[in-house]
């Protein structure tokens, strides 16, 4: 049934306003619609009037010079009192998020007692991506994919502005709009490729029982997922794809050079002294994960034109 929420255009066409709002860039795209302000005036007031971190954020409190006690983010709302709808996932992916930046918090504080130099010198905490993945049993882009929705900053632009506030100037937040830009990149070089071979059947950014899949075309039964390197790789999430979704088939697209199909053990590339050499070096990791173990034993293939891999029936 038709209500003043649905949508009846675009790649949200068939659900409802709260779809479109946790894509934020899209949202910014239609508000920039001169069609969209004057045929939908009411999604339009709806769309330029949320700011989703309002949510999450209590007003500022104490002596506005106090950084510790006004910084925005040191002050979040706790996860059962947050008035939106979260998804159990969402709000799992709130929670490890208010306990990294309260350890963060905790951190400064005890330099403060220790009569640290400078207490917000701090490092970085690491592998906590990992870390999520790994205790909640959720994959890392859902996690980015949470903060990206409710315009939350990631834990690097947190320590690039804790750092600011002790005169320290800080690369990581820098480092990671780097990685996400050449991310952002190289999918939408695969899926200029994908779509135009599969058009239509192709799903993009798919999401069904708490997976997001880069591509999926439902039609051939085949997940698509990209990753910059063959060290991007994610046990837990390739476990858990298998397991959501067991009669699809795996594709892993490696930067814009190489296509590893799980089902038929091959990887085929356009560079393949590359990869061939990180296979050569997999007996001697130290940690080399489970897709490693598995990738050793695969075949091998140069193939230069990377698109001739798909088509109707692959």
């Amino acid at each position: 049934m038709l209500t003043t929420e649905s949508i009846t255009f675009g790649k949200y066409k068939g659900f409802t306003l709260g779809h479109v709002l946790k894509d934020r860039s899209y949202c910014k795209c239609l508000l920039e619609q001169d069609w969209f302000k004057t045929d939908y005036e009411y999604l339009y007031n709806r769309i330029n009037e949320y700011d989703p971190t309002t949510y999450f954020l209590l007003k500022d409190k104490g002596d506005p010079n106090e950084f510790m006690d006004n910084y925005q983010y040191f002050n979040l709302i706790e996860a059962k009192d947050v008035e939106l709808p979260l998804s159990d996932s969402e709000r799992t992916c709130y929670e490890y998020y208010i306990d990294i930046i309260r350890n963060i918090r905790n951190n400064i504080f005890l330099r403060m007692e220790n009569d640290e130099i400078n207490p917000y010198d701090i490092k970085a905490p690491t592998k906590w991506l990992q870390e999520f993945e790994r205790s909640r049993g959720i994959p890392r882009a859902e996690f980015k994919e949470f903060l990206a929705s409710y315009e939350l900053p990631n834990i690097p632009h947190i320590i690039e502005r804790i750092k600011k506030e002790g005169g320290i100037q800080y690369n990581g937040a820098k480092s990671f709009l780097i990685a996400k830009a050449r991310s952002v990149k190289q999918e939408k070089w695969w899926e200029n490729i994908l779509k135009a071979k599969y058009g239509e059947s192709l799903g993009v950014q798919f999401k069904y029982c708490n997976c997001i899949f880069d591509f999926i075309n439902i039609t051939t039964n085949t997940i698509f997922e990209c990753k910059l390197g063959m060290k991007d790789f994610s046990d837990d999430q390739y476990n858990k794809y298998t397991l959501t979704l067991n009669k699809y088939r795996i594709i892993y697209l490696i930067a814009t050079d190489a296509v590893i199909d799980m089902e038929k053990c091959i990887i085929y590339t356009s560079n393949k002294s590359y990869y061939q050499g990180y296979i050569d070096k997999i007996p001697l990791m130290k940690e080399a994960s489970y897709l490693d173990n598995l990738i050793i034993e695969f075949s091998l293939l140069e193939i230069l034109d990377l698109d001739v891999l798909f088509g109707d029936q692959s």
